[in-house]
């Protein structure tokens, strides 16, 4: 009876750490992209954004996605590559307004998309 006690409460606590773990990895790894679509932001109000620009953001995202794949699922990453692969392409064309609403979204989604995961009642019931 006592090592079932044990063993449910070991496994409750590796749960628990694991989600607290993920929950922080998550935030992290969206932390830097969305500091990076921040720039790209700002760049693109000041109508100054350069393909470059867009796409040293693509290979930021590239890098985060290859490990961000043993977390969440490939749609909610796919998403995000459709929304910047659509800003990317604004600022080639110049369209810097269509681009910065792309952008706003992507901010969003980068904002959201940890929360889904997150150790939250919500999340859990």
């Amino acid at each position: 009876m006592v090592k079932m006690l044990l063993s449910a409460v070991l496994s409750l606590a590796l749960l628990v750490g694991a989600a607290i773990w993920e929950t922080a990895y998550l935030n992290a790894e969206f932390g830097e992209v969305r500091a990076a679509l921040g720039t790209l932001e700002a760049k693109t109000r000041d109508e100054s954004a350069l393909p470059d620009d867009a796409r040293a953001l693509q290979r930021l995202w590239e890098e985060k996605k290859k490990k961000l794949h043993a977390v969440i699922p490939h749609g909610d990453i796919a998403y995000i590559d459709y929304w910047l692969g659509e800003a990317e392409g604004c600022i080639q064309a110049r369209l810097y307004e269509d681009a910065l609403a792309k952008i706003e979204v992507l901010l969003v989604i980068c904002r959201q998309l940890p929360q889904t995961y997150a150790l939250t009642f919500e999340n859990i019931f």
